[in-house]
């Protein structure tokens, strides 16, 4: 089940407000269960954090490129931050690819978050989607220094659990349980709407035919 970090996506929020959301809140996630999340997300500008542990870094970000262009099907581009925030900027600026992962940003002192606050309109580009690789000490100096870029990111803060596998049968029928209780809606009833393309666009709705094995229906 998915904790989302309550954050204002209308309005600053303080350093105090952020930081238990972060310590507290966050949800050990697989990357195949990410992978899976982000399969299921409309092609919009929507961007995510994944703080992983240092040592895997280099495990994820390969994991994590190749999964992305298989299961979102789109190009990838792997993008440092070593520099600081203005550096980052120009790097995103030439960058082509639909989907950009986020990295290095292990040396950033809190200045270059604090352009990063003020650069956010760089990753706020219609169907430009991404995410930000970062490591527990980077996602605080973050939440401190740039709190109105955490807001625009909303929810979408995952811990990232190396180990962990794909979701087990049971898994996936407990998720899928969870799903027709609160829509109060069956599977044939979720694939009729999708075949038809009424099924509403919201990433739930997206997971549920993932779940089903049925993505192939979601809309693109």
């Amino acid at each position: 089940m998915i904790v989302s970090v309550p954050l204002n996506k209308n309005a600053s929020v303080s350093v105090d407000e952020l930081r238990p959301a972060f310590v507290h809140e966050l949800v050990l996630k697989s990357l195949d269960e990410f992978l899976t999340r982000e399969r299921s997300q409309p092609e919009s500008n929507i961007w995510s954090v994944l703080v992983v542990a240092p040592s895997d870094f280099d495990e994820v970000l390969e994991d994590l490129t190749s999964g992305i262009e298989i299961m979102v099907e789109c190009e990838v581009g792997l993008v440092s931050g070593d520099g600081g925030a203005r550096k980052l900027c120009d790097r995103i600026d030439a960058c082509l690819a639909d989907y950009l992962v986020l990295c290095n940003f292990e040396s950033w002192r809190s200045q270059d978050w604090r352009q990063l606050d003020s650069f956010r309109s760089y990753l706020n580009r219609e169907k430009r989607r991404g995410v930000l690789v970062l490591s527990s000490d980077s996602a605080k100096a973050m939440l401190a220094n740039a709190p109105n870029f955490c807001s625009w990111l909303n929810p979408r803060f995952y811990s990232l659990d190396v180990g962990a596998e794909f979701l087990t049968a049971e898994e996936c029928e407990k998720r899928l349980s969870a799903l027709r209780e609160w829509f109060g809606q069956s599977d044939a009833e979720i694939i009729a709407l999708a075949e038809a393309k009424k099924l509403p666009t919201d990433p739930p709705y997206g997971e549920w035919l993932v779940l089903l094995d049925r993505g192939d229906l979601i809309a693109r």
